[in-house]
């Protein structure tokens, strides 16, 4: 019979895979899979220190990547519509990128999904100085990851303090990831009428 017992036990028997995953996820699109490990990690599936390490190696792995396609295609392929993409959204999203890169690399994770790619790309095609490019990419990751982490573990916390059953835990687990992608869209949208506005100026 399925309960919340059931799925704590098959993650920690799976925890390699699961340590996996959260690498995978972090180098696709971390932000769903890393507050899945929060809330594991709650649940006592998963080692804290092990999904942190899986996190930093993922989201090393992107940065490295990422930075680099940018400088590849703004060395051999600068008019490519990929990189004008990317760009034009990074422009759209954080207008002040050039004149604050560290600043907008580290925002740029927290924004909405697939722009924190987008910004690691316009890092390597616009030239950003590594050393500036890799402490707003530690920062922000470390930032980041604690977030994350941190909302996985209170939505189990509190899903659990509510309800043990199975049905009501996922329940109240969908409507936090609701609730949750809903103020990062209105944050988003805040962020991006300050930087607006800081251009305006």
């Amino acid at each position: 019979m399925l309960s919340i017992g059931y799925i704590r036990h098959f993650a920690f028997d799976n925890a390699a895979i699961a340590y996996l995953l959260v690498i995978l996820g972090m180098i696709i699109e971390g932000e769903i899979v890393v507050v899945i490990a929060g809330i594991f990690t709650h649940l006592g599936s998963l080692n804290i220190f092990l999904v942190v390490i899986s996190i930093i190696v993922g989201g090393s792995i992107k940065s490295f990547v990422g930075y680099n396609i940018g400088f590849y295609l703004q060395k051999h392929h600068s008019t490519n519509k990929f990189l004008m993409q990317a760009e034009s959204r990074v422009n759209y999203f954080l207008p002040n990128y050039l004149q604050k890169p560290f600043l907008s690399i580290f925002l740029s994770r927290f924004l909405i999904l697939g722009m924190h790619f987008f910004s690691l790309v316009f890092a390597g095609y616009k030239k950003i100085k590594i050393r500036t490019f890799i402490k707003a990419e530690a920062s922000s990751l470390v930032a980041w990851s604690i977030a994350m982490l941190s909302i996985g573990y209170f939505f189990s916390l509190t899903a659990m303090s509510i309800s043990k059953d199975i049905r009501k835990f996922l329940g109240i687990i969908l409507i936090f990831f609701l609730m949750f992608f809903i103020l990062e869209k209105i944050i988003a949208f805040a962020v991006e009428l300050f930087e607006t506005k800081e251009v305006n100026k």
